[in-house]
């Protein structure tokens, strides 16, 4: 007879702790949208557009990207930077805008955008206990 593992390494588990955090204080950490004002209103469907809402990201976004993620992290000197064609890709699912809005952004708006965006991507402080 053949024996399951998967109710041996279910007791072994350590219990979960959940976050002390208060919910107010996390929702307040974790804006829902961003919203950037543009130095140069670009079109987006056909409108001129003066400034850009980023919904928050699912995991079903950063899927669809593949093998590409929005951020690059070096984890020796702490330093994040965009990834600019999937940041790019993303900011135009977020904005719900084609990726010709995008691409038609000032250099500064767009980097304004990116760098706003990249707080939605790095790993949080639970992450890092394991």
């Amino acid at each position: 007879m053949e024996r399951s593992m998967a109710g041996e390494n279910a007791a072994r588990k350590e219990p979960m702790v959940a976050s002390t955090a208060p919910a107010e204080v996390e929702k307040k950490d974790r804006p829902k949208e961003i919203t950037i004002d543009l130095t140069t209103p670009v079109m987006a469907h056909g409108d001129m557009v003066k400034k850009l809402t980023f919904r928050r990201p699912t995991g079903g976004d950063i899927m669809a990207l593949g093998d590409n993620y929005p951020i690059h992290i070096d984890w020796t000197t702490g330093l994040i930077r965009p990834n600019p064609p999937a940041m790019g890709e993303m900011m135009s699912t977020l904005a719900q805008v084609p990726p010709s809005t995008i691409k038609a952004l000032d250099a500064e708006d767009w980097s304004t955008c990116a760098h706003a965006l990249m707080g939605f991507f790095p790993p949080g402080a639970q992450a890092m206990q394991f």
